[in-house]
């Protein structure tokens, strides 16, 4: 059974990505770990428009039979839920948590702009992203679930994207999907010819596919390739001292996550070592 880790702050893009959770676990026999985390410093959000302030261990007895209605109203009455409530830093409480249940992936709801649905997961995903060294599936406010027939994988024909590949591959299979890896080539190209033959060779037997597009803007690239392909979900591996950190800090990972369709699963680097 894989378990997999789900942060909330009680908004409404939580709300949305927590169904999208569920559904990951009703498909693959799944166990759902739902964690609130908040700061003594910091006010603790409403639940309603008529709920006062006061203790949070109270506010979240609430919030977790709300929680339990969602998933009886979505039909997932039969996922198994496990509800954590822990005063700290949200990475550090996933870090924790992650380490104590060995969970497998995050889920977390994202936004795309600084509005009210953005006080905590829209501005900590990138941190979770970036220090937390297990995949983390980023759910768009506007994305809803649906059956996923094509998932895109930015690659660069390193062995570790080899690594992501192969773990992939049985779970894009058990969903009759095929994967497309995706290469921006920007006519500096690290790897030769013949090592991106006997890359891409590994791979002969199984659903991937092989698009490159010569661009100089990355990010068109992939919206392009998102749109051409009709790609469902988006996946690549973080690179925090090459590629991820050149892509991430021109925020086109962030905008990929806010992409109003489209799911963003992220690798870290750091998950191979």
């Amino acid at each position: 059974m894989i378990k997999i880790l789900f942060p909330t702050d009680y908004s409404a893009t939580a709300d949305n990505a927590f169904v999208y959770a569920m559904q990951i676990c009703k498909n693959y026999s799944g166990e759902l770990f739902v964690l609130h985390s908040y700061s003594s410093k910091s006010n603790v959000p409403k639940i309603s428009e008529n709920a006062e302030l006061g203790d949070p261990s109270d506010l979240f007895k609430e919030e977790i039979n709300r929680m339990l209605q969602l998933a009886i109203e979505n039909d997932f009455g039969q996922v198994p839920l496990k509800f954590f409530m822990e005063e700290g830093e949200l990475v550090q409480s996933i870090l924790d948590l992650v380490s104590k249940e060995a969970i497998k992936l995050i889920v977390m709801g994202t936004t795309g702009n600084s509005g009210f649905e953005n006080k905590i997961l829209g501005s900590k995903t990138a941190g979770v992203i970036k220090n937390v060294d297990i995949p983390v599936l980023s759910i768009p406010h506007m994305c809803k679930f649906e059956e996923i027939d094509a998932v895109g994988f930015t690659t660069v024909y390193d062995e570790e994207d080899a690594l992501v590949l192969r773990k992939m591959i049985p779970y894009i299979q058990a969903a009759n999907a095929d994967i497309y890896c995706f290469h921006v080539n920007k006519g500096k190209e690290v790897k030769t010819h013949e090592e991106i033959i006997r890359w891409k060779e590994q791979f002969k037997h199984d659903p991937v596919f092989f698009v490159e597009k010569k661009q100089d803007n990355i990010v068109k690239g992939i919206f392009d390739f998102i749109d051409q392909h009709s790609i469902d979900m988006l996946s690549c591996v973080t690179r925090n001292k090459s590629l991820f950190q050149r892509v991430f800090e021109s925020s086109i990972a962030e905008k990929l996550s806010y992409h109003k369709r489209i799911p963003l699963l992220t690798f870290h680097e750091n998950m191979f070592k």
